[in-house]
């Protein structure tokens, strides 16, 4: 299969998952406040909160696992064999971590959140259960990461589309036959035994599953999966850090009327990022395949493409996010919920500024070197909560949106791009190129659309959507006559003739 009709099957499987996933789990909240009382409702919450931070144990272990197993399927099956009982071994040693950490937090969790006498048996056995599916399956995550490795990204995303569903018709049946608070778990080890049944079937199909044995365990290749691990742990913990920190500085340093509209629209915006980051997230299999087999020109072409694509495409969308969200958040909640255009103007552009960073700093995974702005990751949060203090106290949401967006350049944008540019061979001066063109000419253009839109008002739905086939439109062609360069119009044109012999064959 051609690196094209890989990456574009990879996306779109990922995208239909994502769908699929979302849809299921809107569908599970009200089917869940209409059987359990708040109380009941909030303790499962509170349960998976505290999963979520058990599972930061696994310090970027799954990445940099998927990262080794590349290289080694690269170089030979024996290599291969010795990088997958090293991961063995390091998958199932975090999963007992995970599980003795939760048999420790047990007898402290109805002191922790303050549980009620009448809570504290069922919350404690349900974190008890819930956890034990939760070690389990990041064990058996080495089929999973496996298939990741093995350029079979596809087949997981339909797997997760498939048990999305699974889960949805467990929990319906669970919560309907009256089984309450014990319907999340129920459902849970339905899907686990599904998924994990159908990835390792998988895994095994396309002989992604290296050989058993105890004594092909070494401790370098160990070592280099932890070393190589805390660097992404980094990288993964300043997404985190990134990407959730907004409404806890809001929560501290804003009012609470503030937080609640920031919520709201942020819910959307999260819903943006997860959408667009799956374009260059299914990338990343294939251009690690193309760096460790040494198809570098291969490599640099595509890596170009991508990360054009990316950066347009997120800032088109910031664009219709202006356009769009008050309409959407008056309609979805009320206008209580509004923010003013500026405000909403610095949210639309998280999602850019997210994947900016991922593609010219987080690019260095592909090359096992993000070790290389580790500290500088560390320095951009620090900037980030320092800029966020001052500008929040003195601007309020607005200096808290911009803090987010400056805390970019001072942190390890361009630092990343230095050190990508030294591994990709790519000039550092045409990755700064390749990351302004898109940024100056796009926002140009939608400035004056913007001023435009304030000439004539918004008043009315017609308006929207004049302005946005007006902006789809410029932004084709910004990006056709300034984006793309003459190598990728002849590759786009070449791409449009294929399609369209395909569908004449087709209709012949």
């Amino acid at each position: 299969m051609s690196a094209k009709s890989q990456i574009s099957k990879t996306i779109a499987s990922s995208w239909l998952s994502l769908v699929i996933i979302t849809a299921c789990q809107l569908i599970m909240i009200p089917l869940a406040l209409g059987a359990l009382d708040k109380v009941d409702f909030a303790l499962f919450a509170v349960i998976t909160q505290m999963m979520m931070a058990i599972m930061l144990a696994e310090v970027g272990v799954r990445s940099a696992c998927a990262r080794l197993l590349i290289d080694a399927r690269a170089q030979g099956s024996a290599k291969y064999n010795k990088v997958w009982m090293a991961s063995v071994c390091v998958f199932c040693t975090q999963a007992v971590v995970m599980l003795l950490l939760i048999l420790g937090l047990a007898p402290f969790l109805a002191d922790i959140f303050n549980l009620s006498p009448e809570q504290r048996d069922l919350g404690q056995a349900i974190f008890l259960v819930v956890g034990l599916l939760n070690a389990l399956g990041y064990a058996l995550s080495i089929f999973s990461t496996a298939l990741y490795a093995g350029q079979r990204l596809a087949h997981v995303n339909v797997v997760s589309a498939v048990t999305g569903v699974i889960q949805l018709i467990s929990f319906t049946v669970a919560i309907k036959s009256g089984a309450q608070l014990w319907a999340y778990p129920i459902s849970m080890a339905t899907v686990s035994v599904f998924s994990n049944y159908l990835l390792i079937k998988q895994a095994f199909k396309y002989r992604l599953v290296g050989v058993f044995k105890i004594k092909l365990v070494e401790w370098e290749e160990v070592k280099t999966v932890f070393r190589l691990g805390m660097d992404v742990f980094v990288a993964a913990m300043f997404s985190v850090v990134m990407g959730n920190s907004l409404l806890l500085f809001s929560g501290h340093l804003l009012t609470l009327e503030q937080t609640a509209m920031l919520a709201v629209n942020l819910k959307l915006v999260s819903m943006m990022t997860n959408i667009l980051q799956r374009i260059p997230g299914s990338a990343s299999p294939m251009l690690m395949k193309m760096v460790s087999e040494g198809n570098d020109v291969q490599f640099r072409v595509w890596w170009k493409l991508i990360t054009k694509a990316t950066i347009s495409i997120a800032l088109i969308c910031a664009g219709m996010f202006v356009i769009w969200n008050n309409r959407v958040v008056e309609l979805w909640t009320s206008e209580d919920m509004l923010l003013g255009s500026t405000a909403v103007l610095l949210i639309s552009l998280i999602p850019f500024r997210y994947l900016a960073h991922y593609q010219f700093v987080n690019s260095l995974t592909i090359f096992k070197e993000i070790r290389k702005v580790k500290w500088l990751l560390v320095w951009e949060v620090i900037l980030y909560a320092g800029l966020a203090w001052v500008l929040a106290k003195q601007f309020g949401l607005i200096g808290l949106l911009s803090a987010n967006l400056l805390s970019m350049l001072g942190g390890a944008l361009f630092s990343g791009m230095k050190w990508f540019a030294i591994y990709s061979r790519i000039p550092f001066k045409a990755l700064v190129h390749l990351f302004l063109k898109p940024v100056i000419s796009l926002m140009l253009a939608f400035a004056l659309l913007y001023m435009l839109g304030g000439l004539i008002g918004r008043a009315n739905l017609l308006t929207d959507i004049s302005l946005s086939f007006l902006w789809g439109g410029l932004s084709l062609v910004m990006g056709y006559l300034f984006i793309l360069d003459n190598h990728d119009r002849g590759h786009l044109l070449t791409l449009l003739g294929a399609f369209r012999r395909r569908l004449s064959k087709r209709a012949v």
